[in-house]
């Protein structure tokens, strides 16, 4: 599909779709075709690209997110909403909430994009969702925006509502290592897997010549992150073997 296919009569039913997945109706269809228009494909249509809607989207989907927050957890601090903040506006989740949408089929990216694996990509599906919910600030106001927001991340605002630590368990782990034992963990990278564009990482958290825990992820930092989950809940059972 071509860029400037969406714009064309024929598409109609492919803008329909997607309104129906976020469950909207634009006014202007215009600022839906821009919101998907990754900049490989700008140049190739008559639409700009979704940079500027994803610099507005950012910031709503912020707000929408402090605004849960700060409502949903009145005995959390301040510290405390800023991590469940920074896990649920990542960029994995955002990604992960635009794949639950489908978003990745409707994504307007030159060939080259998405042979290489564009579709795929997790700053691209984030940055597309951002978009999104910037157009639909633009289209339909801040009650639909704050709408779709929460459907779209509820599964990841109820992950923060079980363990609002998710998310820098990294923090977490050093904290305790170094209560325990006076020593910060070390993380190495011990096999990636899969094609440049689409690796998978495994790390091993290590105390002294230990391995405490071990994790996977799309990122370094991400199977950093899981590989400190793991030591946390592993920790009980490795205290004799890293206290000695």
């Amino acid at each position: 599909m071509k860029a400037a296919d969406l714009s064309h009569t024929g598409d109609d039913n492919r803008l329909n779709e997607i309104q129906a997945r976020l469950g909207v109706c634009f006014k202007d269809p215009a600022l839906l075709v821009t919101a998907l228009t990754h900049r490989s494909a700008a140049s190739d249509c008559q639409h700009k690209s979704n940079e500027r809607l994803e610099f507005l989207g950012d910031s709503i989907v912020g707000l929408v997110v402090c605004e849960l927050l700060f409502r949903q957890f009145p005995d959390h601090n301040e510290g405390e909403l800023a991590k469940s903040k920074a896990f649920i506006v990542s960029e994995n989740s955002l990604a992960s909430a635009a794949q639950e949408i489908g978003l990745q089929e409707y994504v307007l990216m030159s060939a080259g994009e998405s042979s290489s694996g564009g579709r795929r990509r997790r700053s691209i599906l984030s940055d597309v969702f951002e978009a999104l919910i910037g157009a639909i600030y633009l289209d339909s106001g801040i009650a639909s925006a704050r709408r779709v927001v929460r459907k779209a991340l509820k599964k990841i605002i109820l992950q923060a509502e079980a363990d609002h630590h998710r998310g820098d368990y990294k923090s977490s782990l050093q904290e305790r290592t170094q209560a325990l034992f006076r020593l910060a963990p070390m993380y190495r990278v011990v096999g990636e897997v899969g094609e440049e564009h689409d690796k998978t990482f495994a790390v091993e958290a290590v105390l002294r010549e230990d391995v405490i825990g071990s994790g996977n992820g799309k990122t370094k930092k991400e199977a950093e992150q899981s590989a400190a989950h793991d030591a946390l809940s592993n920790l009980p059972a490795q205290v004799e073997i890293a206290a000695s």
